[in-house]
């Protein structure tokens, strides 16, 4: 499926662009967040979140403990997936309860709100695919080749087979670098609010960790089990699915990435740089249908709820525009099998030896306008 993608944009004589004036007015109709919707599916989430953590504490069998120990971390995938939305803007009317919702929604997963904001609406949206510092950018042949041995041991971890190494990127590459705390690069207007932000996380984390640490005096739990299924696997797991995540959002075979500026609102539209991954009804609802990615890049403000209904009327509107695929481990392992670097030039994906693995991810007259354009906007490793 990926490669009959792959090819179909390849082989188009013209780029499949859509008129945006037809996509705006398309899905205009799916801007309307319903407040208590928002707010159900926040308390059901956390409450959720809170029975798991219990489960961890005064559940006798390990096997209950794990199983909660996972469900907790899914819960704090989900919360932030609320608070994506949140931070947009998606979830109430009112700007001070979404900010309020955003900053619960992030707390369990470490997620600073402030530096969420910077990176995710002034970097990620507005310079999708961009060999700039985001999730899962791939390297050229060049850059990879370029590295040292550990590092591109590294970079083949990350890639490998069945998602193995997703948690372990996330955490060094992302949470890490870019989400936790403040750092040179962050610009000096979120600085201040992001330090804000980073001391209330520290409060809640220092009070979280001594609960689990103190968990012999309240539960039949020993402060080692607590700490590392009540924190330390959740962590995990929340680290794992939203590395995950973004990673089919972004890479597929047809999904084209830049060196350079480009315009992304005519040239390559967002529904040509994010995939629509299908998945089972039940598992869009529980996930908050953060997998209909290409409307949320193609309108942000369209919140959760509407965004089953507002992917199938993008698909109505751009037709073949689209990059769709539905998921299964088959395609999951394809896909990284053939998405390791990028030839920028060819604007084709590369295994880790420099061989194309699919068809150019844009067609020859995409890849001549996108060349007119010139310059370099940011350095894949700033």
């Amino acid at each position: 499926m990926s490669l009959a993608v792959a090819t179909r944009f390849a082989e188009a004589a013209e780029p499949v662009v859509t008129a945006r004036e037809e996509v705006r007015r398309g899905l205009a109709a799916f801007v309307r967040p319903v407040g208590w919707k928002a707010v159900l599916h926040f308390t059901a989430d956390y409450l959720l979140y809170a029975a798991a953590l219990a489960g961890v504490l005064f559940l006798a069998p390990l096997w209950a403990k794990l199983i909660c120990s996972v469900l907790a971390g899914v819960k704090i995938a989900n919360l932030a997936t609320l608070g994506h939305d949140g931070a947009h803007g998606n979830l109430t009317a009112s700007a001070r309860w979404n900010k309020g919702l955003t900053v619960l929604s992030f707390m369990p997963g470490l997620y600073n709100y402030r530096l969420w904001v910077y990176d995710h609406h002034y970097v990620h949206h507005p310079f999708v695919n961009g060999r700039h510092r985001d999730s899962w950018v791939p390297y050229s042949k060049e850059q990879f080749d370029a590295m040292s041995g550990f590092r591109r041991l590294r970079e083949r971890f990350y890639r490998a087979p069945l998602g193995i190494g997703f948690a372990v990127y996330y955490i060094v590459e992302r949470w890490w670098q870019v989400k936790f705390f403040p750092r040179a690069f962050i610009p000096a207007r979120f600085r201040p609010s992001a330090w804000r932000h980073f001391a209330l996380l520290m409060v809640y984390l220092t009070a979280f960790l001594a609960a689990l640490a103190l968990a012999p005096r309240y539960s039949p739990t020993g402060p080692a089990t607590a700490l590392l299924l009540g924190f330390a696997l959740p962590f995990y797991v929340w680290m794992a699915l939203f590395s995950f995540t973004v990673y089919v959002h972004h890479t597929h075979p047809a999904i084209p990435w830049f060196d350079g500026p480009v315009d992304r609102r005519a040239l390559m539209p967002q529904e040509r740089l994010s995939a629509h991954l299908e998945f089972s009804r039940w598992f869009r609802f529980v996930a908050h249908h953060i997998h209909d990615h290409a409307a949320h890049h193609a309108n942000p403000r369209i919140p959760f709820h509407r965004l089953a209904a507002a992917q199938q009327r993008l698909g109505e509107i751009v037709g073949d525009g689209a990059v769709v695929d539905r998921f299964s481990f088959r395609w999951f392992n394809d896909t990284l099998r053939r998405c390791k670097l990028y030839d920028y030039e060819a604007h084709c994906w590369l295994d880790f030896d420099g061989r194309p693995t699919a068809a150019p991810a844009l067609s020859e007259a995409e890849r001549l306008a996108v060349r007119r354009t010139g310059g370099t906007m940011f350095s894949a490793q700033s």
